[in-house]
Protein backbone atom coordinates (compact mmCIF):
# COMPACT_ATOMS: atom_id res chain seq x y z
CA UNK A 1 0.00 0.00 0.00
CA UNK A 2 3.54 2.46 0.35
CA UNK A 3 3.44 2.29 -3.28
CA UNK A 4 -0.07 3.64 -3.82
CA UNK A 5 0.09 6.71 -1.28
CA UNK A 6 3.82 7.92 -2.93
CA UNK A 7 1.91 7.47 -6.04
CA UNK A 8 -0.64 9.76 -5.01
CA UNK A 9 1.29 12.19 -3.37
CA UNK A 10 3.97 12.29 -6.33
CA UNK A 11 1.04 11.96 -9.75
CA UNK A 12 -1.79 13.67 -7.97
CA UNK A 13 -2.76 17.47 -9.99
CA UNK A 14 -3.72 19.86 -8.26
CA UNK A 15 -7.23 20.49 -10.08
CA UNK A 16 -7.96 16.28 -9.95
CA UNK A 17 -11.37 15.26 -11.87
CA UNK A 18 -13.11 12.70 -11.62
CA UNK A 19 -12.23 10.90 -15.06
CA UNK A 20 -8.52 11.48 -13.87
CA UNK A 21 -9.00 9.61 -10.37
CA UNK A 22 -10.68 7.11 -12.79
CA UNK A 23 -7.93 6.74 -15.22
CA UNK A 24 -5.42 6.62 -12.42
CA UNK A 25 -7.59 3.92 -10.01
CA UNK A 26 -7.59 1.33 -13.71
CA UNK A 27 -3.99 1.96 -13.82
CA UNK A 28 -2.85 0.02 -10.46
CA UNK A 29 -1.49 -3.13 -11.33
CA UNK A 30 -2.98 -4.57 -8.18
CA UNK A 31 -0.90 -7.74 -8.51
CA UNK A 32 2.10 -5.46 -7.57
CA UNK A 33 0.45 -4.76 -4.53
CA UNK A 34 1.09 -6.15 -1.09
CA UNK A 35 -1.28 -5.91 1.91
CA UNK A 36 -1.54 -8.11 4.44
CA UNK A 37 0.13 -5.37 7.38
CA UNK A 38 -2.28 -2.78 5.73
CA UNK A 39 -5.67 -5.07 6.41
CA UNK A 40 -8.00 -3.77 10.16
CA UNK A 41 -8.68 -6.09 12.18
CA UNK A 42 -13.07 -7.34 11.98
CA UNK A 43 -15.19 -5.57 14.39
CA UNK A 44 -16.54 -7.80 16.89
CA UNK A 45 -20.23 -6.26 16.31
CA UNK A 46 -19.45 -7.68 12.29
CA UNK A 47 -19.56 -4.24 11.22
CA UNK A 48 -16.72 -3.53 8.67
CA UNK A 49 -13.75 -1.32 9.54
CA UNK A 50 -11.58 1.22 7.65
CA UNK A 51 -7.77 1.74 7.74
CA UNK A 52 -7.07 5.58 6.14
CA UNK A 53 -4.06 5.40 4.26
CA UNK A 54 -3.91 8.55 3.50
CA UNK A 55 -6.49 12.02 3.60
CA UNK A 56 -4.70 14.41 0.96
CA UNK A 57 -4.38 15.19 -1.61
CA UNK A 58 -7.53 12.97 -1.81
CA UNK A 59 -8.41 10.72 0.90
CA UNK A 60 -7.44 6.13 0.05
CA UNK A 61 -8.86 3.66 2.93
CA UNK A 62 -8.51 0.27 2.83
CA UNK A 63 -11.95 -1.16 3.87
CA UNK A 64 -12.31 -5.14 5.29
CA UNK A 65 -15.84 -6.75 5.44
CA UNK A 66 -16.75 -9.61 7.27
CA UNK A 67 -18.89 -12.46 4.89
CA UNK A 68 -22.20 -10.92 4.25
CA UNK A 69 -21.41 -7.48 5.53
CA UNK A 70 -22.73 -4.43 3.87
CA UNK A 71 -23.06 -0.67 4.06
CA UNK A 72 -26.10 0.87 5.05
CA UNK A 73 -28.21 2.72 1.70
CA UNK A 74 -26.37 5.95 2.09
CA UNK A 75 -26.40 9.17 -0.36
CA UNK A 76 -22.88 10.54 -1.08
CA UNK A 77 -22.95 14.61 -1.27
CA UNK A 78 -20.29 17.14 -2.61
CA UNK A 79 -17.70 14.15 -2.89
CA UNK A 80 -17.20 11.23 -5.36
CA UNK A 81 -14.28 8.29 -5.69
CA UNK A 82 -14.10 4.60 -6.85
CA UNK A 83 -14.09 1.35 -4.98
CA UNK A 84 -11.04 -1.01 -6.25
CA UNK A 85 -11.92 -4.73 -5.17
CA UNK A 86 -8.30 -6.79 -3.78
CA UNK A 87 -10.04 -9.68 -2.64
CA UNK A 88 -14.09 -11.29 -2.79
CA UNK A 89 -16.86 -9.99 -4.50
CA UNK A 90 -18.06 -6.69 -3.78
CA UNK A 91 -21.80 -5.70 -4.98
CA UNK A 92 -23.02 -2.04 -5.54
CA UNK A 93 -26.81 -1.32 -5.35
CA UNK A 94 -27.39 1.77 -6.38
CA UNK A 95 -30.97 4.05 -5.35
CA UNK A 96 -32.86 7.25 -6.51
CA UNK A 97 -34.82 9.11 -3.79
CA UNK A 98 -37.61 11.57 -4.10
CA UNK A 99 -38.41 13.93 -1.18
CA UNK A 100 -41.73 14.61 0.32
CA UNK A 101 -44.51 15.96 -2.35
CA UNK A 102 -43.07 13.34 -5.23
CA UNK A 103 -46.22 12.46 -7.24
CA UNK A 104 -45.52 8.48 -7.09
CA UNK A 105 -45.64 8.58 -3.31
CA UNK A 106 -48.70 8.01 -0.91
CA UNK A 107 -50.19 10.86 -0.01
CA UNK A 108 -47.40 12.87 -1.16
CA UNK A 109 -44.75 10.43 1.03
CA UNK A 110 -40.60 10.28 0.05
CA UNK A 111 -40.18 7.40 -2.35
CA UNK A 112 -37.09 5.49 -2.42
CA UNK A 113 -36.57 3.50 -5.36
CA UNK A 114 -33.89 0.69 -6.04
CA UNK A 115 -32.66 0.86 -9.48
CA UNK A 116 -29.47 -0.98 -10.74
CA UNK A 117 -26.56 -3.39 -9.56
CA UNK A 118 -23.43 -4.83 -10.11
CA UNK A 119 -20.54 -6.81 -8.95
CA UNK A 120 -16.91 -6.86 -8.91
CA UNK A 121 -14.35 -9.71 -7.96
CA UNK A 122 -10.82 -9.40 -8.15
CA UNK A 123 -9.17 -6.23 -9.73
CA UNK A 124 -13.27 -4.85 -10.70
CA UNK A 125 -13.70 -1.06 -10.39
CA UNK A 126 -16.74 0.32 -8.95
CA UNK A 127 -17.56 4.30 -9.83
CA UNK A 128 -18.88 6.84 -7.01
CA UNK A 129 -20.23 9.89 -8.65
CA UNK A 130 -21.07 12.55 -6.30
CA UNK A 131 -24.59 12.67 -5.95
CA UNK A 132 -25.05 8.87 -6.17
CA UNK A 133 -27.45 6.87 -3.46
CA UNK A 134 -25.80 3.30 -2.99
CA UNK A 135 -25.16 0.41 -0.43
CA UNK A 136 -21.82 -1.88 -0.64
CA UNK A 137 -22.45 -5.10 -0.10
CA UNK A 138 -20.03 -8.29 0.62
CA UNK A 139 -21.66 -10.72 -2.18
CA UNK A 140 -20.14 -14.13 -0.46
CA UNK A 141 -22.06 -15.07 3.17
CA UNK A 142 -18.96 -17.00 3.81
CA UNK A 143 -15.29 -14.99 2.84
CA UNK A 144 -14.58 -11.76 3.55
CA UNK A 145 -13.74 -8.81 1.17
CA UNK A 146 -11.43 -6.21 1.32
CA UNK A 147 -12.01 -3.18 -1.15
CA UNK A 148 -9.69 -0.07 -1.63
CA UNK A 149 -11.85 3.25 -1.70
CA UNK A 150 -10.70 6.42 -2.79
CA UNK A 151 -12.79 9.64 -2.33
CA UNK A 152 -12.28 13.37 -3.36
CA UNK A 153 -12.65 15.56 -1.55
CA UNK A 154 -11.51 13.28 1.40
CA UNK A 155 -13.74 12.49 4.34
CA UNK A 156 -12.83 14.33 7.48
CA UNK A 157 -15.56 12.73 8.84
CA UNK A 158 -19.43 11.63 8.16
CA UNK A 159 -21.08 14.23 9.38
CA UNK A 160 -24.83 15.08 7.78
CA UNK A 161 -23.96 11.91 5.81
CA UNK A 162 -27.55 10.33 5.29
CA UNK A 163 -28.64 6.81 5.54
CA UNK A 164 -31.60 4.81 4.46
CA UNK A 165 -32.90 1.75 5.95
CA UNK A 166 -35.50 0.02 3.13
CA UNK A 167 -36.81 -2.51 5.43
CA UNK A 168 -37.58 -0.29 8.29
CA UNK A 169 -38.57 2.65 6.18
CA UNK A 170 -35.78 4.46 8.31
CA UNK A 171 -34.10 7.35 7.61
CA UNK A 172 -31.04 8.51 9.62
CA UNK A 173 -28.26 11.32 9.47
CA UNK A 174 -25.10 10.87 11.02
CA UNK A 175 -22.73 13.14 13.07
CA UNK A 176 -19.00 13.74 13.34
CA UNK A 177 -18.64 10.76 15.78
CA UNK A 178 -19.80 7.83 12.89
CA UNK A 179 -16.95 5.42 12.15
CA UNK A 180 -19.02 4.03 9.71
CA UNK A 181 -21.99 4.18 7.11
CA UNK A 182 -23.87 2.20 9.22
CA UNK A 183 -26.57 1.64 11.42
CA UNK A 184 -25.05 -1.18 13.24
CA UNK A 185 -23.27 1.46 15.91
CA UNK A 186 -24.05 3.29 19.05
CA UNK A 187 -26.88 5.61 19.19
CA UNK A 188 -24.56 8.63 20.41
CA UNK A 189 -23.48 8.49 16.00
CA UNK A 190 -26.74 10.00 14.95
CA UNK A 191 -27.94 13.33 14.43
CA UNK A 192 -31.32 12.26 14.12
CA UNK A 193 -33.57 9.16 13.22
CA UNK A 194 -37.08 9.74 10.98
CA UNK A 195 -39.02 6.95 11.62
CA UNK A 196 -41.76 5.63 8.64
CA UNK A 197 -39.89 8.87 6.70
CA UNK A 198 -40.22 7.35 2.93
CA UNK A 199 -42.31 4.56 0.60
CA UNK A 200 -39.84 1.97 -1.11
CA UNK A 201 -40.36 0.65 -4.83
CA UNK A 202 -37.97 -2.68 -5.30
CA UNK A 203 -36.03 -3.15 -8.53
CA UNK A 204 -39.02 -6.06 -9.23
CA UNK A 205 -42.04 -3.81 -9.06
CA UNK A 206 -41.18 -1.61 -11.46
CA UNK A 207 -41.96 -2.27 -15.36
CA UNK A 208 -39.57 -4.28 -17.60
CA UNK A 209 -38.23 -5.67 -14.35
CA UNK A 210 -40.69 -7.82 -13.23
CA UNK A 211 -38.86 -11.05 -13.37
CA UNK A 212 -35.08 -10.17 -14.08
CA UNK A 213 -32.76 -7.35 -13.33
CA UNK A 214 -29.50 -6.19 -15.13
CA UNK A 215 -25.93 -7.31 -13.38
CA UNK A 216 -23.13 -5.72 -14.22
CA UNK A 217 -19.83 -7.91 -13.33
CA UNK A 218 -16.67 -5.78 -13.38
CA UNK A 219 -14.11 -6.62 -15.21
CA UNK A 220 -15.80 -8.36 -17.77
CA UNK A 221 -15.25 -12.42 -17.20
CA UNK A 222 -13.30 -14.12 -19.64
CA UNK A 223 -15.20 -16.42 -22.54
CA UNK A 224 -14.90 -19.36 -20.37
CA UNK A 225 -16.38 -18.25 -17.30
CA UNK A 226 -19.19 -16.29 -18.74
CA UNK A 227 -20.15 -20.17 -20.79
CA UNK A 228 -19.88 -21.20 -16.72
CA UNK A 229 -22.47 -18.25 -15.60
CA UNK A 230 -24.95 -19.57 -18.21
CA UNK A 231 -24.85 -23.42 -18.19
CA UNK A 232 -24.97 -22.62 -14.14
CA UNK A 233 -28.11 -20.08 -15.25
CA UNK A 234 -29.93 -22.64 -17.12
CA UNK A 235 -28.94 -25.53 -15.25
CA UNK A 236 -30.75 -23.78 -12.17
CA UNK A 237 -34.00 -23.75 -14.06
CA UNK A 238 -33.97 -26.96 -16.22
CA UNK A 239 -36.65 -28.04 -14.07
CA UNK A 240 -39.29 -25.46 -14.69
CA UNK A 241 -38.23 -23.92 -17.51
CA UNK A 242 -40.47 -25.20 -20.33
CA UNK A 243 -43.43 -24.49 -17.83
CA UNK A 244 -42.16 -20.99 -16.68
CA UNK A 245 -42.33 -20.53 -20.94
CA UNK A 246 -46.17 -21.75 -21.43
CA UNK A 247 -46.90 -19.49 -18.35
CA UNK A 248 -45.95 -15.96 -20.57
CA UNK A 249 -48.55 -14.99 -23.43
CA UNK A 250 -45.27 -13.34 -24.58
CA UNK A 251 -43.10 -15.64 -25.09
CA UNK A 252 -45.79 -18.75 -26.00
CA UNK A 253 -46.54 -16.19 -28.98
CA UNK A 254 -43.46 -15.17 -30.10
CA UNK A 255 -42.10 -18.69 -30.21
CA UNK A 256 -44.81 -20.14 -32.09
CA UNK A 257 -44.90 -17.61 -34.15
CA UNK A 258 -41.21 -18.25 -35.22
CA UNK A 259 -41.84 -21.59 -35.06
CA UNK A 260 -44.05 -21.18 -38.01
CA UNK A 261 -41.51 -19.15 -39.97
CA UNK A 262 -38.91 -21.54 -39.58
CA UNK A 263 -41.06 -24.92 -40.14
CA UNK A 264 -41.94 -23.12 -43.33
CA UNK A 265 -38.21 -22.81 -44.40
CA UNK A 266 -37.26 -25.65 -43.44
CA UNK A 267 -40.19 -27.56 -45.24
CA UNK A 268 -39.03 -26.32 -48.55
CA UNK A 269 -34.81 -27.80 -48.09
CA UNK A 270 -36.92 -31.27 -47.17
CA UNK A 271 -33.47 -31.88 -44.88
CA UNK A 272 -32.42 -35.48 -44.22
CA UNK A 273 -30.76 -34.36 -40.86
CA UNK A 274 -30.77 -31.09 -39.12
CA UNK A 275 -28.72 -29.79 -35.90
CA UNK A 276 -30.22 -27.48 -33.33
CA UNK A 277 -27.71 -25.31 -31.31
CA UNK A 278 -28.08 -24.66 -28.03
CA UNK A 279 -30.93 -27.04 -28.36
CA UNK A 280 -32.38 -26.62 -24.48
CA UNK A 281 -35.26 -29.65 -23.68
CA UNK A 282 -35.22 -30.03 -26.90
CA UNK A 283 -38.94 -28.88 -27.37
CA UNK A 284 -38.73 -26.17 -29.51
CA UNK A 285 -37.11 -28.18 -32.09
CA UNK A 286 -39.54 -30.81 -31.72
CA UNK A 287 -42.30 -28.26 -32.38
CA UNK A 288 -40.61 -26.84 -35.50
CA UNK A 289 -40.10 -30.48 -36.69
CA UNK A 290 -43.85 -31.16 -36.44
CA UNK A 291 -45.07 -28.09 -38.28
CA UNK A 292 -42.79 -29.08 -41.21
CA UNK A 293 -45.19 -32.37 -41.59
CA UNK A 294 -41.24 -33.99 -42.10
CA UNK A 295 -39.55 -36.76 -40.16
CA UNK A 296 -36.36 -35.62 -40.55
CA UNK A 297 -33.39 -36.66 -37.43
CA UNK A 298 -32.49 -34.14 -34.99
CA UNK A 299 -28.88 -33.64 -33.54
CA UNK A 300 -29.16 -31.03 -30.78
CA UNK A 301 -26.53 -29.72 -28.25
CA UNK A 302 -26.53 -28.14 -25.12
CA UNK A 303 -24.02 -26.46 -22.24
CA UNK A 304 -26.82 -27.49 -19.76
CA UNK A 305 -26.19 -31.38 -18.35
CA UNK A 306 -30.16 -30.58 -17.11
CA UNK A 307 -31.77 -29.91 -20.54
CA UNK A 308 -29.51 -32.25 -22.41
CA UNK A 309 -30.76 -35.35 -20.42
CA UNK A 310 -34.35 -33.95 -21.26
CA UNK A 311 -33.89 -33.54 -24.97
CA UNK A 312 -32.76 -37.00 -24.72
CA UNK A 313 -35.71 -38.01 -23.35
CA UNK A 314 -37.79 -36.72 -26.03
CA UNK A 315 -35.88 -38.28 -28.60
CA UNK A 316 -32.99 -35.61 -29.62
CA UNK A 317 -29.52 -37.21 -30.56
CA UNK A 318 -28.47 -34.20 -27.71
CA UNK A 319 -24.86 -33.90 -26.70
CA UNK A 320 -23.52 -31.78 -23.76
CA UNK A 321 -20.87 -28.91 -24.98
CA UNK A 322 -20.34 -25.77 -25.95
CA UNK A 323 -20.74 -25.30 -29.29
CA UNK A 324 -17.54 -23.46 -29.98
CA UNK A 325 -15.57 -26.07 -28.23
CA UNK A 326 -17.32 -29.22 -29.72
CA UNK A 327 -16.46 -31.77 -32.63
CA UNK A 328 -19.32 -32.28 -35.17
CA UNK A 329 -19.34 -33.50 -38.53
CA UNK A 330 -18.32 -31.30 -40.95
CA UNK A 331 -21.27 -31.11 -44.11
CA UNK A 332 -23.02 -33.70 -42.27
CA UNK A 333 -26.36 -31.55 -42.14
CA UNK A 334 -28.80 -29.91 -44.51
CA UNK A 335 -29.83 -27.09 -41.82
CA UNK A 336 -28.83 -25.79 -38.69
CA UNK A 337 -30.98 -23.57 -35.96
CA UNK A 338 -30.14 -21.73 -33.48
CA UNK A 339 -32.78 -20.35 -31.38
CA UNK A 340 -32.99 -17.52 -28.60
CA UNK A 341 -29.45 -18.03 -27.83
CA UNK A 342 -26.72 -16.53 -30.03
CA UNK A 343 -26.72 -13.78 -27.59
CA UNK A 344 -25.00 -16.05 -24.92
CA UNK A 345 -21.84 -15.84 -27.27
CA UNK A 346 -20.28 -13.43 -25.43
CA UNK A 347 -18.10 -11.27 -27.92
CA UNK A 348 -17.80 -10.68 -31.40
CA UNK A 349 -14.87 -13.23 -32.03
CA UNK A 350 -17.05 -15.74 -30.04
CA UNK A 351 -20.15 -15.31 -32.69
CA UNK A 352 -17.48 -14.64 -35.60
CA UNK A 353 -16.04 -18.42 -34.46
CA UNK A 354 -20.12 -19.70 -33.87
CA UNK A 355 -21.03 -18.71 -37.20
CA UNK A 356 -18.32 -20.43 -38.98
CA UNK A 357 -18.38 -23.19 -37.05
CA UNK A 358 -21.76 -24.05 -38.10
CA UNK A 359 -21.04 -22.99 -42.06
CA UNK A 360 -18.54 -25.97 -41.75
CA UNK A 361 -21.18 -27.99 -40.59
CA UNK A 362 -23.95 -27.39 -43.43
CA UNK A 363 -23.69 -29.30 -46.93
CA UNK A 364 -23.17 -26.82 -49.71
CA UNK A 365 -26.35 -25.16 -50.23
CA UNK A 366 -27.81 -26.19 -46.61
CA UNK A 367 -29.92 -23.90 -44.78
CA UNK A 368 -28.55 -21.50 -41.05
CA UNK A 369 -31.06 -19.95 -39.16
CA UNK A 370 -31.14 -18.19 -36.07
CA UNK A 371 -32.90 -15.28 -34.19
CA UNK A 372 -30.84 -12.33 -32.01
CA UNK A 373 -31.74 -10.14 -29.54
CA UNK A 374 -31.66 -6.46 -31.44
CA UNK A 375 -30.26 -3.45 -29.74
CA UNK A 376 -32.49 -1.20 -31.21
CA UNK A 377 -35.87 -2.52 -29.80
CA UNK A 378 -37.74 -0.21 -28.03
CA UNK A 379 -39.93 -3.30 -25.99
CA UNK A 380 -36.91 -4.76 -24.81
CA UNK A 381 -33.50 -4.67 -22.77
CA UNK A 382 -31.70 -3.17 -26.22
CA UNK A 383 -31.86 0.75 -25.71
CA UNK A 384 -31.21 0.36 -21.57
CA UNK A 385 -28.24 -1.76 -22.67
CA UNK A 386 -26.25 0.58 -24.85
CA UNK A 387 -27.38 3.67 -22.27
CA UNK A 388 -26.06 1.77 -19.57
CA UNK A 389 -22.61 0.79 -21.55
CA UNK A 390 -22.05 4.90 -21.74
CA UNK A 391 -23.06 5.53 -18.63
CA UNK A 392 -21.10 2.84 -16.64
CA UNK A 393 -18.38 3.36 -18.82
CA UNK A 394 -18.63 -0.86 -19.94
CA UNK A 395 -15.63 0.01 -23.01
CA UNK A 396 -13.44 0.38 -19.94
CA UNK A 397 -14.14 -2.89 -18.04
CA UNK A 398 -14.10 -5.30 -21.33
CA UNK A 399 -17.50 -4.60 -22.26
CA UNK A 400 -18.83 -4.44 -26.02
CA UNK A 401 -21.99 -2.52 -26.83
CA UNK A 402 -25.07 -4.56 -26.44
CA UNK A 403 -23.34 -6.82 -23.37
CA UNK A 404 -25.83 -7.45 -20.57
CA UNK A 405 -25.62 -9.90 -17.42
CA UNK A 406 -28.86 -10.32 -15.72
CA UNK A 407 -30.01 -12.41 -12.64
CA UNK A 408 -33.65 -13.33 -11.15
CA UNK A 409 -34.57 -11.80 -8.81
CA UNK A 410 -35.58 -15.37 -7.08
CA UNK A 411 -31.96 -16.89 -8.39
CA UNK A 412 -29.13 -16.62 -7.75
CA UNK A 413 -27.47 -17.37 -10.99
CA UNK A 414 -26.05 -15.00 -13.58
CA UNK A 415 -26.53 -15.44 -17.48
CA UNK A 416 -25.33 -13.36 -20.22
CA UNK A 417 -26.76 -11.77 -23.48
CA UNK A 418 -25.47 -9.80 -26.41
CA UNK A 419 -27.76 -7.50 -27.75
CA UNK A 420 -26.85 -7.30 -31.77
CA UNK A 421 -27.38 -4.90 -34.42
CA UNK A 422 -28.43 -6.13 -37.77
CA UNK A 423 -25.37 -4.80 -39.91
CA UNK A 424 -23.29 -6.64 -37.53
CA UNK A 425 -24.96 -10.06 -37.98
CA UNK A 426 -24.77 -8.64 -42.09
CA UNK A 427 -20.95 -8.47 -41.50
CA UNK A 428 -20.51 -11.62 -39.35
CA UNK A 429 -22.24 -13.80 -41.89
CA UNK A 430 -20.46 -12.18 -44.96
CA UNK A 431 -17.32 -12.37 -43.18
CA UNK A 432 -17.85 -16.00 -42.70
CA UNK A 433 -19.09 -17.29 -46.61
CA UNK A 434 -22.98 -17.09 -46.00
CA UNK A 435 -25.21 -15.83 -48.70
CA UNK A 436 -27.55 -13.64 -46.54
CA UNK A 437 -30.90 -14.32 -47.57
CA UNK A 438 -33.42 -12.44 -45.24
CA UNK A 439 -33.67 -10.63 -42.17
CA UNK A 440 -37.37 -10.87 -40.58
CA UNK A 441 -37.99 -8.01 -37.56
CA UNK A 442 -40.57 -10.50 -35.25
CA UNK A 443 -42.45 -8.45 -32.86
CA UNK A 444 -42.20 -9.03 -29.00
CA UNK A 445 -43.44 -6.31 -26.63
CA UNK A 446 -45.59 -5.57 -29.46
CA UNK A 447 -47.41 -7.58 -32.39
CA UNK A 448 -45.57 -10.67 -30.27
CA UNK A 449 -44.76 -13.45 -33.14
CA UNK A 450 -45.60 -11.54 -36.10
CA UNK A 451 -43.10 -10.02 -38.77
CA UNK A 452 -43.22 -6.29 -38.06
CA UNK A 453 -41.19 -3.67 -40.10
CA UNK A 454 -38.93 -2.76 -37.52
CA UNK A 455 -38.24 -3.21 -33.98
CA UNK A 456 -38.63 -6.80 -32.47
CA UNK A 457 -35.89 -9.23 -32.40
CA UNK A 458 -34.33 -10.34 -35.51
CA UNK A 459 -34.89 -13.82 -37.33
CA UNK A 460 -31.77 -14.57 -40.06
CA UNK A 461 -32.27 -17.00 -42.92
CA UNK A 462 -28.53 -17.50 -44.37
CA UNK A 463 -27.14 -20.21 -46.81
CA UNK A 464 -24.23 -21.77 -47.70
CA UNK A 465 -23.40 -21.27 -50.88
CA UNK A 466 -23.69 -24.53 -53.18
Amino acid sequence: MHSIVQRILSETPKNQSFQWLGDFVRSIDIDALTWAGDVPALDSEGNYTRNILCMEPFECVLIHWPPGAQSAIHHHRGFWGYVLCLEGEVENVEYGYSPGGARNGKDGRAVLTELQSCRAGRGGILNEPDGVIHKIVNASSSKPLLTLHFYSPALVNLDTMVLFDEQKLLLAELNEKAQTASFNQASSCFRRFETDAFDFVPLQAQFGFKTHRFYPLFPKPQAAEIRELVATYYCEQAEVYDAKDAESALRVQYTEGVNRLIAGRIAKVRPDKVLDIACGTGRRALAVRELTGLSYSIDGIDISVSMVEQARDRGVEARIGSWGDCSVDRGDYDAITLMYAFGHFSSRAERKQALSQAFMCLKAGGLFIFDAFNVEDPDEWGPAASQMYDTLDLGDHGYERGDVFYRKHAGDGVAFLHYCEASELNALLTEVGFILESVQHIGYGKNTGEVVEDGGKLLLFARRPD
